[in-house]
């Protein structure tokens, strides 16, 4: 997040390079604030906070629509690489990815002092902005690594286009010479395959049916359908 928060902090002076005279232990990015424990002694240490805004259901909405309607940058965010113009898909929202000025982070220590940003301060912000999760800046934006990405493959699954005409299934009337012709996979049983032009021999490969229409079996019933079926025209 280097870059992305660099305008802000310079405005706060906190430039690059420098180095704060306390430790931060922990870091912690959730929704709307990064929260850190800087130590100053071994028995001494402060909670430092730094907000930002987060970003309501219609702006995270529309952002995951695009970025899943676009492969490049869909494919990297699901690869857990963020492209170098993801902001842009934000800036078509009206709204910053990054703080673009100071006043936009909410800045609070527990330390005694009045001055902000203090020392504490100073070393949260330089830890935000060294932060080695590349997704962090969304989970300050409201939106957490997992959701994210969980959000944009529903939203990429959901664009699923209908096959096109060349991939259609062929129609019934296509496939009538051979209907009754065994195909790769019409031997579904252990049993004998029936010999070519015996059509009567398919009734035999059926699951006896215990249906019956006044007393007779319907496999007897569908035997003289199948003999005229397939008989001599």
């Amino acid at each position: 997040m280097t870059e992305g928060f660099r305008r802000a902090l310079d405005e706060l002076g906190v430039h690059k390079g420098l180095v704060p005279p306390c430790r931060v232990d922990t870091l912690t990015v959730g929704p709307g604030a990064a929260v850190a424990q800087v130590r100053v002694t071994r028995q001494r240490f402060y909670e430092v906070r730094v907000g930002l805004p987060t970003f309501g259901k219609q702006v995270w909405t529309a952002v995951i629509a695009a970025v899943a309607a676009d492969e490049v940058t869909r494919t990297a965010l699901l690869d857990g690489r963020i492209p170098d113009d993801i902001d842009r898909f934000f800036a078509a929202e009206q709204v910053p990815l990054f703080p673009e000025a100071a006043w936009e982070l909410s800045l609070d220590c527990t330390c005694p002092g009045t001055r902000v940003p203090c020392d504490h301060l100073v070393a949260g912000l330089i830890a935000l902005e060294e932060e080695a999760d590349p997704f962090a800046i969304f989970a300050l934006r409201g939106r957490d690594r997992a959701t994210l990405l969980e959000e944009i493959g529903r939203q990429a699954g959901a664009r699923v286009t209908a096959p096109s005409a060349d991939d259609e299934t062929p129609g019934l009337d296509e496939v009538m010479d051979d209907f009754f012709g065994w195909g790769p996979a019409g031997d579904v049983t252990n049993k004998r395959r029936p010999a070519a032009g015996d059509p009567l021999g398919l009734l035999d490969e059926v699951p006896p049916l215990k249906a019956t229409v006044d007393g007779t079996s319907v496999t007897a019933l569908l035997r003289p359908l199948y003999r005229s079926l397939t008989g001599p025209e």
